[in-house]
């Protein structure tokens, strides 16, 4: 792979060297915001399951 700098002299003339330069801040938040809603629906979903499995069942520390 040849990135075509054969000279570090011009160091500061180098603009971006990956794609998406400057995105980073709006890829993090949605990464960020995809994590959350996730982990709600997560949460969500397994609460139903216990329900399901448990239903209205109370136990008491006397039994």
């Amino acid at each position: 792979m040849n990135t075509g700098v054969t000279s570090l002299a011009k160091l500061s003339e180098v603009t971006a060297v990956y794609p998406f330069h400057g995105m980073e801040v709006p890829f993090a938040l949605g990464i960020l915001g995809f994590f959350v809603v996730f982990l709600t629906w997560q949460l969500v979903m397994e609460a139903k399951h216990h329900k399901a499995i448990i239903g209205n069942f109370t136990a008491s520390p006397a039994e």
